[in-house]
């Protein structure tokens, strides 16, 4: 983010598609080792993310529902370290803590990526 520069707010778009059932990118930042990865999975697509300390993330995901959409187990705006910041145009952003993520994106929850 251009407003948050040194790697301090990392924002992540992963888009689903392509003929691809799984990606990942990664980045060693001087801030610490950023991850993104996704995968289609039997009821959805799994998204694994991590944002290293002392930074936040912006992450993107498309969804039909974003009440929908699971962290760690459970429902993605009761975990913490996770917030909803907005839902526009079939795309979730969430404020992300430092630390590791695992979201699912249900089958009845998703939406195509643009």
């Amino acid at each position: 983010d251009a407003a948050a520069p040194g790697y301090r707010v990392i924002r992540l778009r992963p888009r689903p598609g392509g003929g691809l059932s799984s990606a990942r990118g990664s980045y060693e930042a001087m801030v610490g080792h950023i991850s993104s990865a996704w995968e289609q999975e039997g009821d959805g697509i799994r998204y694994h993310i991590e944002v290293p300390a002392n930074t936040t993330a912006q992450l993107e995901l498309p969804a039909a529902d974003p009440y929908a959409i699971r962290e760690g187990g459970g429902p993605a705006l009761q975990s913490e370290g996770v917030l909803l910041l907005r839902y526009e145009e079939g795309i979730a952003v969430f404020a992300l803590a430092s630390g590791r993520y695992s979201f699912l994106v249900p089958d009845a929850a998703r939406r195509s990526c643009p």
